[in-house]
């Protein structure tokens, strides 16, 4: 992970094992959130079925994360859950927790049924942390 300022600043850095697990549950939750044709990719494995959710196990690269998603009445994705994230302290060391993206508000975009707003989750001990919200409005697809 490098996060800059004006792509010049480093604000902040991180890499190594926990940041290669976060950024494999990242990766899938790209996938099930904005690109869920591939999800019929080799690489997951669809472990438990419980009513209207399933725990899915996503490998790649030798990593394998799990993950809980959530779906509504309509088959709409409405979270996803993973324990499998970490978040890197104040003083850089890295802690492991729940992590969830809800999503809701489905309409209609250019003909494709897609979520309007989402948030990136995670689940502290003293409190959620709700460090990113998103708001979709246009999309288009196989831009040149």
């Amino acid at each position: 992970m490098d996060i800059r300022l004006l792509s010049l600043f480093k604000v902040q850095y991180q890499s190594g094992k926990e940041m290669d697990i976060s950024e494999t549950v990242t990766f899938f939750n790209d996938m099930c959130c904005m690109a869920p044709a591939t999800l019929i990719d080799k690489r997951i494995q669809w472990i438990e079925i419980d009513g209207n959710k399933v725990k899915a196990a996503f490998t790649n690269n030798g990593i394998t994360i799990t993950a809980w998603l959530y779906f509504n009445d309509e088959g709409q994705l409405v979270n996803f859950k993973s324990n499998d994230r970490y978040a890197a302290g104040d003083d850089n060391t890295m802690r492991q927790l729940p992590w969830s993206t809800p999503l809701k508000d489905y309409k209609e975009i250019k003909g494709h049924r897609l979520t309007g707003y989402a948030e990136t989750i995670y689940a502290y001990p003293e409190g959620d942390l709700i460090y990113g919200t998103f708001s979709i409005n246009n999309i288009e697809y196989n831009c040149k």
